[in-house]
């Protein structure tokens, strides 16, 4: 049963966010000044659009432990964490020693070395859909190697993504991202709406896209295109909007759905991998499936990605079928920090101790939100979390959609003048790693407390 919401006065929001805004100006001038000049020399001033937020981005300067200082020295508990690959934290004192030793052996070889191969056989026991792997440099590379894969491996062009799902900025799957609801079309059988501009009009045709948690919609699209379809593609718990969690036996009913007609299942882990759990998602639900895409925090901080799945899939590329190449493919830097990572880091002990905090960094939150009765709910999962303005949990992206982003500005600049840092945006989750401590959690409680305080005051 739906509750009332409590009302949140506008007026006090745009407050905050005037007088808050005023605050981080004072606090960053030099973040402003290095960003205007940016803006001569590259688009939006940043390397990646996801930087570009406003007032404007945050300059770093450095990062050691669970803190990042920006480029005015102001110092932050950092649960953005580069946008969760840093389940590490900053500055491991084990990596910072082995990459020092690494680069006084060489950088890039372009030619394979011993830690590739160390690496590729602890993902393949810690992740169990895992029997193969070929390494890439970014998550974006992974699943769009995945889907070549996919299609070579089925002999189709069309490929199935879920709206509001992210999975990398290549062509195929930057459709349904985040779009408009007037362009979204019915919710049971989104439209496929390109998500930047210089997208072929043949590649949106071969991305169809699904609603989140309904697997009848999913039944009814593999059965209007029968026989067309080589994959579909998601998060098993989506991670572009927040935390969107599977519903009990959605993930099974994919899996089943997806097997009937011939159709590889691609699990996106880019964002979860071993933040959610030592082995991934599959370690949580027990769906397996056809292929899964790894980044980020396997990485310790270095860029890396993988996609690897069924030997029956993965043997395209020994029989030179599917091409996959790259010059930074399995570099040496990568590889020893992911190795150091995975089995010098990540014991259970580590592992426990950062899904520990974020568990009681969630039920802090909680407790805040059930005082005030605030119009917000908590989603958790493993290490990340994150505290969405609404009251119900939403089972799709159209239930999402009406989140009030302005709150979430107020919210992210509150915090972040208070020595808390976020990522950038409505849409994305904390992080918490294996470096924080329990004064890092107090006091990002503590200033959350005090924002729903003054917010409802």
């Amino acid at each position: 049963m739906l509750r009332e919401p409590i009302t949140i006065n506008p007026g006090i929001v745009e407050e905050i966010v005037v007088r808050e805004e005023g605050e981080f100006r004072k606090r960053t001038p030099r973040s402003h000044e290095i960003h205007e000049r940016a803006k001569l020399s590259m688009p939006m001033g940043v390397s990646s659009s996801f930087q570009a937020v406003p007032p404007y981005p945050l300059f770093i300067s450095r990062a050691e432990g669970s803190h990042i200082w920006d480029y005015d020295g102001n110092e932050y508990a950092d649960f953005h964490l580069g946008f969760g690959s840093l389940l590490v934290g900053h500055s491991h004192p084990l990596l910072v020693e082995a990459l020092r030793e690494q680069l006084g052996k060489g950088s890039l070889y372009s030619l394979p070395c011993p830690d590739t191969v160390f690496l590729a056989e602890e993902l393949v026991r810690r992740f169990a859909p895992i029997e193969q792997l070929r390494f890439c440099n970014s998550g974006t590379e992974a699943t769009m190697d995945a889907l070549r894969l996919a299609r070579a491996h089925v002999g189709r062009d069309k490929i199935v993504k879920i709206e509001g799902s992210y999975h990398g900025h290549h062509d195929a799957v930057l459709m349904s991202t985040k779009p408009p609801i007037d362009a979204a079309g019915p919710v049971s059988r989104p439209n496929s709406v390109p998500a930047s501009k210089g997208i072929p009009s043949d590649v949106k045709s071969n991305t169809i896209i699904a609603p989140y948690n309904d697997a009848e919609a999913l039944e009814r699209i593999l059965t209007e295109h029968e026989g067309e379809v080589a994959a579909v593609i998601t998060e098993a718990v989506l991670m572009n909007v927040g935390i969107m969690l599977p519903e009990e036996g959605y993930l099974e009913s994919v899996r089943e759905i997806t097997r009937r007609h011939g159709v590889l299942l691609i699990f996106d882990e880019v964002k979860t991998g071993v933040t959610v759990a030592p082995g991934g998602i599959t370690e949580l639900y027990p769906v397996e499936p056809d292929l899964i895409c790894l980044a980020k925090s396997i990485g310790g901080g270095m860029p890396i990605g993988v996609f690897g799945g069924r030997e029956e899939v993965m043997r395209h590329i020994n029989h030179q079928e599917v091409v996959h190449l790259g010059t930074f493919n399995g570099n040496p830097m990568s590889m020893r920090a992911g190795l150091v990572t995975l089995t010098q880091i990540f014991t259970p002990e580590a592992h426990a101790h950062a899904i520990g905090l974020s568990k009681q960094l969630g039920e802090g939150y909680v407790g805040i939100i059930e005082e005030y009765d605030m119009p917000m709910h908590v989603a958790q999962i493993g290490a990340k979390g994150c505290a969405m303005f609404r009251y119900e949990r939403a089972r799709n992206y159209r239930a999402w959609w009406d989140i009030d982003m302005h709150l979430s500005y107020a919210y992210w600049l509150f915090l972040a003048n208070r020595g808390i840092l976020f990522p950038p945006g409505f849409d994305d989750q904390w992080t918490v790693s294996i470096q924080h401590t329990q004064a890092d959690i107090d006091h990002h409680l503590h200033v959350f407390h005090q924002f729903v305080s003054e917010l409802t005051r």
